[in-house]
């Protein structure tokens, strides 16, 4: 028994090591990692458009062409979108302003009426016409390096795909896989594809649900807080927050406490529903990840890969998540990244059922007892 726990102490041990040494790595080739790794969940996630478009005997080619302009249709739409509320809201700013102004002179009034000299003092001497200079310049001097991003992460996509009908052979051909580790592995992408899914679906409804809310309370722009409602959706735990804060101080500063007061509630509903309840429940108990690991990850991956990190640390930890369940030696560091099925099903002999131990849920009307035994491979 002793030997054995000392065993498991020093395989913790060897991957932590190995975790610190792959975390530097990432964090060194950053500028690399960071679109490669948009364009394999972009890829991942249209994956299934390719395999509908190749199944009806489309060239792959053509089916790849099918596939990224969808994804180019999706980002033109979305960037004119964008362009068009940052064009009102740039022709708005000076109106922003003078109502900034005024909450910033209320504010002094009321600290130095309460004898909060210092407070009051430093801000009212903060220029905020200079913040939104910087702010202004920082946006306009990105955009090169955006579109230079966005052209790489395109051509990766297209080169993936291709890969996509031949890969499985070549990897056979290399490292000898079983038709039971392939089985294993398309679970796997199936799985993420059903969290990306499911989570763009969440962030578009939360979008739409906050811009809906944002033009019904008189809120400007309200296209715009819905595309970023929708994009920070994908940040965990702080992301609806983040997303919420600008059209809240606009109602401040353009109608007072009365109108901010009910666009933060009804902002604050739409997250607590939504990313508390429907979306749990179209994920799954099994598809999720500890809170305390979530928020963990977000700043991990965002000290690792900077926005885009913070952006994609629930997909990336559940991609770890699923690898590591599905890795035979590494199954225990799944187990503590949150709730999996139940343990006591796990049966690690050759001759375990392969849906037993698979993070997605079975299929109404079948049990893992019913299934044919397939021999299980450990994921290299």
């Amino acid at each position: 028994m002793a030997g054995n726990e000392t065993g498991k102490g020093a395989q913790a041990l060897i991957v932590l090591a190995a975790a610190a040494i792959v975390a530097a790595a990432i964090k060194l080739a950053a500028g690399f990692i960071a679109p490669l790794l948009v364009a394999a969940c972009i890829a991942i996630a249209v994956q299934p458009i390719f395999r509908r478009v190749h199944s009806s005997r489309i060239p792959d080619v053509s089916a790849i062409v099918i596939s990224l302009l969808v994804v180019i249709g999706l980002l033109v739409g979305v960037g004119a979108l964008m362009v068009v509320a940052l064009a009102n809201l740039s022709g708005s700013a000076a109106q922003y302003l003078a109502s900034l102004h005024q909450v910033q002179l209320q504010a002094t009034v009321w600290l130095e009426a309460h004898h909060q000299h210092a407070i009051a003092q430093s801000l009212y001497g903060s220029h905020v016409e200079q913040l939104m200079q910087q702010a202004t310049s920082f946006v306009m001097t990105s955009v090169p390096t955006v579109l230079s991003t966005v052209v790489t992460v395109l051509l990766l996509i297209v080169f993936m795909l291709l890969e996509v009908t031949t890969m499985p052979r070549r990897v056979h051909a290399a490292l000898g896989w079983s038709p039971s580790t392939f089985t294993e592995f398309s679970r796997t992408m199936s799985e993420i594809q059903r969290y990306l899914s499911v989570k763009t679906a969440t962030s578009a409804a939360t979008g739409l649900c906050a811009g809906l809310w944002c033009a019904a309370c008189g809120v400007p722009n309200p296209a715009l807080w819905g595309l970023v409602t929708f994009a920070l959706h994908y940040v965990p735990t702080v992301g609806s927050l983040v997303a919420a804060m600008p059209p809240i101080f606009i109602a401040l500063t353009a109608f007072g406490i009365g109108r901010a007061s009910a666009v933060a509630a009804g902002l604050a509903l739409f997250s607590l529903v939504i990313g508390n309840f429907i979306e749990p429940n179209a994920l799954g108990r099994s598809l999720s990840v500890s809170p305390l690991i979530v928020l963990l990850s977000m700043f991990a991956w965002g000290y690792l890969l900077g926005p885009i990190g913070a952006l994609l640390s629930v997909p990336l930890t559940l991609i770890a998540k699923i690898v590591l369940w599905n890795t035979s030696d590494l199954h225990w560091v799944a187990v503590l990244l949150g709730p999996t099925p139940p343990a006591t099903a796990r049966i690690t002999d050759l001759g375990a059922p392969p849906g037993r131990d698979s993070l997605l849920p079975q299929p109404k009307g079948t049990s893992s007892a019913s299934r044919p035994s397939v021999p299980r491979a450990k994921v290299l």
